[in-house]
Parts: C-alpha cells; structure tokens; sequence
C-alpha cells in the first residue's frame, strides 16, 4: 500500500476520516475559513510575485492531476477538513475577483506559502497572518453583508463558521533560523513570542465575529521528501506545540463563547516516524526521482475498475459523471467508477506517467499527440460481446 503514497500527508488525514458516516446533503457548519502558510494555501501565491508556489508539477498529480497552487500531490488538510464537513473546498481569496467575492458564502482561503506569523516572515511577496486578518476584514465587512440582509444574519454565519489556522513552521525556517533578528531569544522565548503574536491575531477574529477554532502551528522541520529530520532545530521547535494548548485554553477562557481545538502536527508525526507500520508504512523515506517515468507508457483495457471515462460518450446507465463519483479528484466527476483514482491511474502515477486519457474523450485530430497512453476500458462491459448494460427509453 505504502508504495503509492509518495507524499503521506495526504493519506494520513483521509486515513483518520475514512470509515465515517457523511450526510453528503447538509454541512455541519455554514462555512470554513483557512488562514496559514503553505501547508494549507489553495493557490493565493499563485498571484504573487514569489518563487513559493505550487502551480507546477508535480504538485497535484492526486488533483484531477492539475497543479492549482497547492504545496502538496492532492488535497491539503484543510480541504480534507471541509470535505469532512459537506462543504465546497474554500477558493484563495486572490484567485477569485472583487466583483464575485460575495457570491462565496461558504468560507475563503486566505493562506498563503512563505509566510508566517511575523511579518518578516517571508520569501517574495507573501500574505502575512496580518495581511490575511485584513482580507478577512474585508470579507466581513464588505462582502458577506452584499449576500445576508441583516447584520446579524451576519453574525450567526460568522459565529456558526469554523477559522482554521495553521501556521509558523516559516517562523523557524524562514526567520529564526535563517536570520539574527530573533537569535538573543531562546527557543522558550521565541515560542512565547510568536504565541503572544498569534494570540492577538486570534483575538481580532474574535473581534469580527469568529467563535470556533482550530489551531495548528510548526510540524518538524527537515522531515520532507528532500531530506531526513534535523532532530536538533525540531527540538527547538517543540516548545511552540507544547505550549500552544495552554494558550488556547486562556483565550478561550478570555473569550466569551469562543471554542479552541489546537491540532499538534509535530507530536502526531513523531507517532508515525516511530512506528510507521502502524500506519501501513513499509518504507518511510524514500526518494523519488519525479522527471522521468519508467516506461514510455501505459494502455489500459478493462470495465468499470479502470474506466476513466469512456461511458460518458456512450449511450448507457453506466456511468460514473455523477455525485458523489469523484469527490476526491477535485471534486469532480470524472467517468470513473470511484471517489478519486482508479487502480489504473495509481500505477501511473507510480510509474511516473500521467493519469491515461479515454480514448472516447479525446478528439481524433488530436490523438496522435497522446503517446503517454489511451484508456480503452469502458463499464459494464466484459470479455464477452453480449457482456453490456444498454439505456432503455
């Protein structure tokens, strides 16, 4: 199982919200808005002149297979979050224009790659929390009152919504370990530093309406695909998750109605770098050489295991371009006969090639140019000729 999961973020949190029941009709909350760095920007930095963006492969290989600006193969934590609660994945505030912004009634993303709690966090151009705090700002005081006629109408939705944070592993990376600004400060001083910084940006949510929280900070630095755990800056990291529940705590105690969840990636990946097994890993890291594939590519032939889309072009019940077909392959119903891939389509992805088109799906001026392989296969057919399941009128 562990060897087609190149990058495990992913797996881990689908992982842990697998086997639930969802009422696919009604979300549990009216909205969720996302605020952080790169861990759960959707594509903000997409507009920004910064070299941190995720609009390149392979990033979104697992995303319907196109790179939308987020730093990961699929869906952040955050849209795994959402889907969770039976709401749309939050769009990047920059990616949607002015004039349409009021229509978005189920929560922003405002997150942004490169940047952190402090405002001299940063790589190029970034959102920092501050700047994000302002858009959100902007959205509570000049969009969502365009789409409620009350202003407490407005205030129910915002007090109803979830505001997830996560953020300041940039803080380290970026600022604390790159730089001397904050070097007379010891690692319990930073932590504390940044909590205050956090704190009072929590607080100007509160201030617009914002009641419930979920708050992650700093994962273990170093702990990627490109290079193993550096075991002394992680444990100068520690101390902002040790100290982030208590911290939460006095807010909420501060806050009246306020409710804080503090998530603490740092712990939850020691668990699975020392027992990977546990969470069905053979091979913990690995590296990957992700340019080239290893074969030039790949024909698939079948039913509705491997489908990619052919039955949308065929006159038959079998099909699979409905809801909830394709709600993990970004949230778009492809053809297929699942949630997200086929089992066609992770051997692709394992071999380096992209995911095979439909053969009915492409034109034929323009399938010359597919050398990487055509999918064939096509549902409720098999081997047999008089094997079929045809529309009746």
């Amino acid at each position: 199982m562990s060897s087609f999961k190149v990058f495990w973020v992913a797996f881990l949190m689908s992982y842990r919200v697998f086997f639930t029941r969802v009422d696919c009709k009604k979300s549990l909350v009216p909205a969720m808005y996302v605020f952080g760095d790169s861990s759960v920007d959707s594509g903000n930095n997409n507009n920004l002149n910064t070299m941190a963006k995720g609009n390149i492969y392979p990033y979104g290989i697992d995303f319907n297979n196109k790179s939308t600006g987020r730093f990961t193969n699929g869906k952040t934590f955050a849209d795994l979050i959402a889907v969770k609660l039976g709401l749309p994945l939050s769009p990047p505030y920059l990616g949607v224009s002015e004039y349409e912004r009021y229509k978005v009634v189920t929560g922003i993303n405002y997150a942004s790659g490169a940047c952190g709690i402090l405002n001299d966090t940063r790589v190029g151009d970034c959102l920092s929390l501050d700047m994000q705090v302002k858009y959100f700002t902007s959205t509570v005081t000049n969009d969502l009152p365009q789409h409620f006629q009350r202003k407490d109408e407005v205030q129910n939705h915002l007090s109803k919504s979830i505001y997830l944070l996560s953020i300041g592993s940039n803080d380290y990376a970026l600022n604390y370990f790159s730089s001397t600004t904050y070097q007379n400060k010891t690692p319990i001083e930073f932590a504390d530093f940044l909590l205050e910084k956090l704190g009072s940006k929590l607080k100007e949510l509160y201030d617009l309406g914002a009641r419930k929280y979920v708050v992650a900070v700093a994962g273990q630095l170093g702990c990627s695909p490109s290079k193993f755990c550096e075991e002394v800056k992680n444990e100068k990291i520690k101390p902002l998750s040790d100290k982030l529940p208590k911290k939460l705590q006095d807010l909420q105690a501060q806050l009246s109605g306020s409710s804080f969840i503090s998530s603490n990636p740092f712990n939850f990946f020691n668990e699975i770098k020392n027992a990977p097994e546990k969470y069905g890993y053979r091979v913990f890291f690995t590296r990957v050489d992700c340019k080239k594939s290893l074969v030039p590519a790949m024909y698939v032939f079948g039913d509705s295991s491997v489908d990619s889309g052919n039955n949308n072009n065929l006159n038959t019940m079998a099909k699979g371009n409905i809801y909830p077909y394709g709600i993990d392959f970004n949230n778009k119903s492809t053809g297929r006969f699942t949630n997200g891939k086929t089992f066609a389509d992770l051997i692709a992805v394992k071999l380096g090639l992209p995911l095979s088109p439909p053969y009915l799906g492409v034109s034929e001026y323009e399938r010359y140019k597919v050398v990487t392989g055509i999918n064939y296969a096509s549902g409720a057919c098999g081997i047999l000729n008089d094997t079929r399941v045809v529309r009746r009128n």
